[in-house]
């Protein structure tokens, strides 16, 4: 069934791919954006494009007259050392917590879908393990307003529209900032996918993410995970990553100077083996990409 969607984040990495992807599938996009470069992308794709202030909760109470689904892919996520600093995160913050209650009230006042945007990162270790949505997750300041993203999903489920909330994995993709900063680093000698070699760790090419976004517009409300179709070890990555930048190898990231780093790198070291499972079955969604072959 078409929709009238509104997608925030669309000039994000992944939003520059949702847009496209959902006027594919027949729906009729407007696209919030903030630059001219941004807006000219969007209706080249054949989307209309706005600017709505997304912490107004005025402007944003109006989407849910004119659209059937609000698509939130808005976020801020720091690259560098930034990251491993809390002020880093502040911008990503609001979005999380004040867009999304924002965003997600309107559909809840029209009985609309919304679609919102959290990730896998807080999920426990879990080994060799595969992860489901009821996996334990532990949360320190920098991904805690995950909790405020999901619960804005829930309200507009509570009010008797459909509220869908995507744990994405970490993206992989040729135009994301943290992409080129690891692949930066290799071509220095290091890895800098945090934890032991042998973990799994798990992302998600943007492709499928955005195809997964899709999706959700025909799921249930309730949380699903949204990563590759079989995760694989660090090992793995680390010699791809090397094939890609002309090493023979990689040496990985001192231990020490990951504890130094703080409590956002140790959470990425987990061995993380997400499955999709759930939004499969919901939606028949699959994943196609193998991140390990897109370095």
């Amino acid at each position: 069934m078409s929709m009238r969607v509104f997608v925030a984040g669309a000039s994000g990495v992944l939003g520059r791919q949702v847009v496209p992807a959902l006027i594919a599938a027949g729906h009729t996009v407007t696209a919030n954006v903030r630059d001219p470069d941004a807006a000219t992308r969007a209706t080249a794709a054949g989307a209309a494009s706005t600017t709505v202030d997304l912490f107004d909760p005025a402007a944003t109470a109006r989407l849910g007259d004119d659209h059937d689904a609000i698509v939130n892919v808005a976020t801020s996520i720091p690259t560098g050392a930034s990251a491993a600093f809390r002020r880093g995160w502040a911008m990503n913050d609001r979005l999380r917590r004040d867009a999304s209650a924002n965003l997600a009230a309107a559909m809840a006042g029209t009985g609309g879908r919304y679609v919102g945007e959290s990730i896998t990162f807080p999920y426990a270790d879990g080994g060799d393990e595969w992860i489901d949505e009821q996996m334990d997750r532990t949360y320190f300041w920098g991904n805690q307003t995950c909790v405020d993203a999901e619960a804005a999903g829930q309200r507009v489920a509570d009010a008797g529209g459909t509220g869908v909330v995507l744990r994405f994995a970490m993206f992989i993709a040729d135009d994301s900032a943290h992409g080129a900063m690891i692949r930066g680093i290799a071509r220095r000698g290091v890895f800098a996918l945090p934890g032991e070699i042998d973990a799994y760790t798990s992302l998600v090419h943007v492709e499928d993410a955005a195809s997964a976004v899709v999706a959700a517009l025909g799921a249930p409300s309730g949380i699903y995970n949204v990563a590759e179709p079989d995760p694989a070890r660090r090992s793995a990555h680390c010699l791809a990553l090397a094939r890609s930048v002309g090493r023979s190898k990689l040496r990985p990231q001192p231990r020490p100077l990951l504890r130094l780093a703080g409590k956002g790198m140790t959470s990425l070291g987990r061995s993380q083996r997400i499955s999709s499972g759930k939004l499969t079955a919901a939606t028949g969604w699959t994943p196609q990409r193998a991140t390990v072959d897109a370095w």
